[in-house]
């Protein structure tokens, strides 16, 4: 089972009982902590230690910063130290940040600020007994000006630490959980919403034809029609809710491939060029998946175990608008396709 990693971030030996207490701590609630110094980071024979760091905290789902008197050492090419640069990449990677900073520092910090603003011509001088270098405000403040995850809370003590961040991973959890309830929510209700409007037009479809013919032979014909029509627009529905998008790129009906030339619905995808086939390992197995262009892979529709209740959904709404006559089948293409 995939449990989350959690990379802790701070200086190693000023901080070091620290980094040990969070990493029972994150232990004891079944994460993999990850610590630079514990051996958890892989070192590549080609690759610097500082670039292996930061290359370990785009695997991990949590960041931990904790801020320290204690600068660290530069980063060999970018600017600033070890630190900064894992927290910037976890900034960059998106992954969420919980900073703590140790409750001497966060005091100087205040006092720092207001020198800076009645001293500014002295304040970078004034000797700061929390701090080996004054960088370190600097990035309090890099920390803090961030436009979001830019919370940053002092601590005297692990126990401060271990307090703050049960409560922030809970609540955490409990957004998760609140917002997947609302997805569900809303793909339920859209889905409704969609089959609605196709029985609308398809009653209305039904109507018109009944009204005008009066051989019970060519309604059943028209009717079997509609519930063709009805079947095969579900398939553009399917498309564009696995992949969350409203269009396929633009395309002329005269440029799209014909769908009767294929069998299988993800071969007529992959050759309009929006899509390709890519392949992921999982426990030894060798799968196949849909990719589009923006390189989002429909990860829970693997294409060799067509046995699934939605891969025959899709299958079924294919082959339904290949039994469409041509003008329809481009009808329902071209409302695929973006209009511009």
């Amino acid at each position: 089972m995939a449990i989350p990693r959690v990379f802790i971030s701070s200086t190693c030996y000023d901080l070091k009982h620290i980094r040990e207490n969070l990493k029972y701590f994150v232990k004891t609630i079944g994460y993999e902590p990850v610590l630079s110094d514990d051996g958890d980071v892989y070192y590549g024979v080609d690759t610097h230690t500082h670039d292996a760091c930061l290359s370990e905290v785009a695997t991990c789902q949590l960041f931990i910063l904790i801020i320290g008197g204690r600068y660290g050492g530069e980063h060999k090419d970018k600017e600033g130290s070890i630190t900064n640069n894992e927290y910037r990449e976890a900034v960059k990677n998106k992954i969420p940040i919980f900073a703590l900073v140790e409750n001497a520092v966060y005091s100087d910090h205040h006092t720092y600020l207001s020198n800076k603003k009645s001293n500014p011509e002295f304040y970078e001088k004034i000797a700061y007994t929390s701090i080996d270098n004054i960088k370190i405000f600097g990035f309090i403040d890099e920390v803090r000006q961030s436009g979001i995850n830019n919370s940053l809370v002092s601590f005297n003590n692990f126990a401060d630490m271990e307090s703050y961040l049960k409560k922030q991973w809970a609540g955490m959890m409990y957004d998760l959980l609140a917002e997947r309830k609302r997805s569900d929510d809303s793909r339920i209700t859209n889905r409704l919403i969609d089959d609605l409007k196709i029985a609308t037009e398809k009653s209305a479809e039904l109507i018109k034809v009944l009204l005008r013919t009066t051989d019970a032979e060519h309604a059943e014909e028209k009717i079997s029609e509609i519930d063709l029509k009805a079947e095969a627009k579900t398939f553009q529905e399917f498309i564009e809710g696995i992949f969350e998008i409203d269009y396929l790129s633009p395309h002329t009906i005269e440029t799209y491939p014909n769908v009767n030339d294929y069998k299988n619905w993800y071969d007529f995808l992959v050759a309009t060029g929006d899509f390709k086939i890519t392949k992921k390992i999982y426990k030894d197995k060798e799968n196949q998946y849909l990719m589009n262009s923006t390189g989002m892979i429909a990860e829970h529709l693997p294409l060799n175990a067509n046995d699934s209740a939605l891969y025959n959904a899709i299958q079924s709404s294919f082959e339904a608008l290949k039994k469409l006559d041509n003008k329809i089948q481009n009808e329902i293409i071209q409302n695929m396709v973006c209009p511009f």
